[in-house]
């Protein structure tokens, strides 16, 4: 038996009788402008929920209190999605009605999947990653060279002050550079440290290597070797026939090794599963097998 809420009005005889479906018909009105109305069937209405949005309402005297449950499109921030419509719905059922609305209760009973709209362009591809260079390598080495130069220099600045007794370390070596006149020697030391020199350059100007597989995806998904590695060797070692199984990789080959019962189909069907597996890359490795037969004692 539904609720009914009678105003009593003082310019006229007679009564009006306001039912409580009024008022969950405004609430869902008002609800329904924020946060729309479902389309199609839903989850909610497959488990036998009711058609979104859905209100309840009670009404105390002049007083009422509603429910109203929603749904949501994918993207949209689910707290303010409930404040708008806490405010719709209370806006229009007290201004309609001329109740009093003591309280509003929104509830988000079903999410839909996030759409992008069609114009919209996806987010571009990730770059593909690259592992540090050789210069990583010399830059550690003059690093620690000048490390042990301020250390040296610290050293002599400890000893020059009285604060540590023991010899310089500098000194003797600058006083042994000074007046050095030119030697047969350093003829080829000078052309080592020039070659050093341009090997370091080159180091720096050396593009990184890169070591990981791109994945057949528009968001930019790469894979490392390492990981290509364990799918092929989760790949071979499901094989019935196999009993051990390693993997290397390489940009663009994969070398299986196997140790089988015998069989000799069983290269040939590792080979088959290991490139199905990785039919994910975007160029697909060429699989060698290499396979040996377990030595029975």
């Amino acid at each position: 038996m539904s609720t009914q809420a009678e105003v009593a009005d003082a310019g006229a005889r007679g009564r009006l009788v306001v039912h409580d479906r009024v008022f969950r018909r405004i609430a869902e009105r008002a609800a329904a402008t924020v946060a729309g109305r479902t389309g199609q069937a839903t989850v909610w209405e497959r488990l036998g929920g009711q058609r979104l949005p859905h209100a309840s309402a009670r009404v105390v005297g002049r007083h009422v209190r509603v429910e109203v449950t929603v749904g949501a499109d994918g993207g949209r921030v689910l707290p303010d999605l409930a404040g708008a419509v806490r405010d719709a719905v209370a806006r229009d059922v007290g201004g309609l009605t001329g109740f009093t609305v003591d309280r509003v209760d929104v509830r988000v009973a079903a999410v839909a999947p996030y759409r992008p709209a069609p114009e919209a362009e996806p987010l571009p591809g990730a770059s593909r990653p690259v592992a540090p260079g050789v210069a990583r390598k010399a830059g550690l080495l003059v690093a620690l060279l000048l490390v042990g130069l301020g250390a040296a220099a610290i050293y002599d600045a400890l000893v020059q002050g009285g604060v540590i007794d023991g010899q310089r370390l500098v000194e003797p070596l600058l006083e042994r550079l000074d007046g050095l006149e030119p030697q047969s020697w350093m003829v080829p030391a000078g052309i080592a440290v020039a070659v050093a020199g341009l090997a370091l350059i080159v180091a720096a100007l050396w593009p990184r290597p890169r070591r990981s597989l791109p994945v057949s995806a528009r968001t930019g998904v790469f894979a490392t070797r390492g990981a290509v590695e364990e799918l092929t060797v989760d790949s071979a070692a499901g094989h019935g026939g196999v009993l051990d199984a390693s993997a290397r990789a390489r940009p663009r080959g994969v070398a299986v090794r196997v140790v089988t019962d015998g069989e000799p189909e069983t290269p040939a069907e590792v080979r088959e599963n290991v490139t199905t597996r990785l039919a994910r890359l975007d160029q697909v490795p060429r699989v060698r097998v290499g396979a040996r037969r377990k030595e029975e004692r």
